[in-house]
């Protein structure tokens, strides 16, 4: 499901669930939340490995769909691309922290 038909879901677990409740969204969320800086692609792919870079890359495009990732561009030569989190991405950063929180508690 992608951004446009997400609001066709009227329970709000399952649309948070449809928008981040996979492995690499939560991974990708995982590394913006401990870096808080810009990422650059390659970076992300080096840090999620074994991530595929068709995986890496699909993920970020619906990511950015979502308006949870912004993907900036250099005017520079090379052009060089970054991905951050948008405000509504940095909020989930709580989210994470509450599963890290239950992992550590329960996952003895």
């Amino acid at each position: 499901m992608d951004a446009r038909n997400i609001n066709k879901t009227q329970c709000p677990y399952e649309k948070a669930i449809r928008i981040i409740g996979n492995k690499w969204s939560l991974l990708i969320l995982k590394e913006f939340c401990l870096s808080q800086k810009k990422i650059r692609f390659n970076e992300l792919l080096k840090a999620l490995k074994p991530i595929s870079s068709k995986t890496l890359s699909s993920k970020l495009k619906e990511m950015i769909s979502y308006e949870i990732i912004k993907k900036e561009i250099t005017s520079t030569m090379p052009v060089v691309a970054f991905y951050s989190l948008t405000e509504k991405g940095a909020e989930l950063s709580k989210v994470l922290d509450s599963m890290a929180e239950w992992s550590s508690k329960w996952s003895k």
